[in-house]
């Protein structure tokens, strides 16, 4: 006798079936071979490792009500609701690493499903949003080949934290792009091979947001034993010195990090990475919606203890300005997302405000008035521009800090970016606002990271700390 509830239309099997829990489906997944049918596709067309409201929470304070309307309701019940200032999302970590070792082939969570099979679920997933972090299990998980198999994406959210480079199977296009993507999203220590080809059929993307960094250069260099021969840190020799490590780098490691680059300083700021190519940019023709990130200088006292890379600033800034010049035509809203860099201790003196302050207007913020400014006010060329929201360029009061008095390197006033926009498109939505700092670990200049890679836990201020700095 066929089942009850096979004669419900699909919509309302759909509807009833939302309120279940993953385990729930894989369970109504045997009951039949025609339930298996119905279901596996819900199952598998959208992808979300993350707890519920966690992308809000992470999100720039301005940005969280739209950023949770914009998110939509999975076919599965995800799991129970974050504080905003929860350190880790260490589940989601789990769950996106054991997925991609699903498409991997690794010999734990990928033994036994053929390739073929593989192919065939992947081929399923629309939507897709998990966190890579490497949680040093062995055999390693290949954090960026197992996307070859999610052909048809429409949207695609990543969150890289650092994957040492001894660790991960090198990346490997295929001989296709993603011609469906609508929606990228990319933050972190991501692969820019991986990022090309993600980019590799723009035509149709609509929204990009774009928070690349390069290799932390303390992990990389100062601590490069802990990655390639992880049991030598135990017995590491206390005297051995930082200038030691980068005498013995070869050639090749040396020619990693560019030119210009100060790789004797204690410590390195996290690096803005410009991977974008000429012809992704120039193919960008249904672009309406994009947000861009990058560290920026710190406050001036801090740069004796922390080096900041002008190179990688100037070629982020150029990306910024070639992107926008190439997609205005489209283009409806633009978020820039500029944050200033301070050590770990910093954190114990300052709250986010008061950093924040007194880093606007500094080197980063001339840079970005030299290079993407000009780009910005040429008016006649953004049809459909609706909003401009800025994240960390100006001061929001009078004047500099006392300390900064006379000192070229960071100018009494600004030369008000808001007003200039508002200006240029009175018809648009044009806001600014104080945004984050981003805080680093001294040891690796890796980003202390607060939940999503680039937000940094004491970034955010309490409510306390918040009314006091007003």
């Amino acid at each position: 006798m066929p089942s009850p509830i096979a004669a419900f239309p699909p919509e309302v099997f759909t509807a009833m079936l939302a309120n279940l829990t993953m385990g729930d489906f894989a369970r109504v997944l045997r009951v039949s071979h025609a339930y298996h049918t119905f279901v596996e596709p819900l199952l598998w067309t959208r992808i979300e490792m993350h707890p519920r409201d966690f992308h809000a929470q992470n999100a720039q304070d301005a940005l969280m009500a739209e950023e949770r309307a914009a998110r939509p309701l999975f076919s599965y019940a995800l799991a129970p609701e974050l504080s905003r200032r929860d350190s880790e999302d260490l589940d989601g970590h789990e769950r996106g690493e054991r997925f991609l070792a699903t498409f991997s082939g690794h010999e734990t969570w990928g033994k036994g499903i053929s390739e073929e099979r593989r192919r065939a679920l992947g081929r399923k997933v629309e939507f897709l949003c998990l966190p890579i972090h490497r949680e040093y299990r062995e055999p390693a998980v290949d954090p960026w080949n197992p996307f070859v198999h999610f052909e048809n994406l429409v949207h695609l959210e990543i969150s890289t934290f650092w994957v040492p480079p001894d660790t991960a199977t090198p990346f490997t296009a295929p001989d296709y792009g993603l011609a469906n993507l609508k929606t990228v999203k990319l933050r972190g220590y991501v692969d820019v091979a991986f990022v090309r080809w993600v980019l590799s059929e723009p035509a149709g993307i609509e929204e990009l947001q774009l928070g690349i960094l390069d290799a932390p250069v303390g992990t990389v260099l100062v601590g490069r034993e802990r990655w390639v021969n992880p049991p030598a840190l135990e017995n590491r020799d206390l005297e051995y010195t930082d200038e030691e490590v980068i005498q013995s780098l070869t050639d090749e490691e040396r020619a990693r990090f560019g030119t210009g680059e100060n790789l004797e300083h204690e410590r390195v700021a996290p690096r803005a990475r410009a991977c974008l190519t000429r012809d992704i940019v120039v193919r960008m023709k249904s672009l309406k919606k994009v947000y861009l990130y990058k560290p920026s200088n710190g406050d001036k006292l801090n740069e004796d203890f922390l080096y900041f890379s002008e190179v990688s600033d100037k070629a982020i800034l150029d990306e910024w300005a070639a992107l926008l010049r190439a997609a205005r035509a489209t283009l409806e809203s633009v978020t820039l997302d500029s944050r200033p860099v301070a050590e770990e201790n910093c954190g114990d003196g300052t709250t986010n405000q008061a950093y924040v302050r007194m880093c606007a207007n500094g080197p980063s913020y001339r840079r970005f008035v030299e290079r993407v400014l000009p780009v910005l006010l040429e008016h006649k060329m953004w049809p459909n521009l609706q909003a401009v929201r800025l994240f960390g360029f100006e001061r929001f009061d009078e004047g500099v800090e006392p300390e900064y008095y006379g000192d070229p390197d960071y100018p009494d006033g600004s030369v008000d970016v808001p007003g200039q926009l508002q200006d240029a498109f009175p018809e648009a939505a044009i806001e600014s606002y104080r945004g984050r700092r981003t805080v680093i670990w001294n040891e690796s200049g890796e980003i202390i990271s607060g939940g999503d890679v680039l937000e940094t836990a004491n970034g955010f201020d309490t409510d306390e700390e918040e009314e006091e700095d007003e």
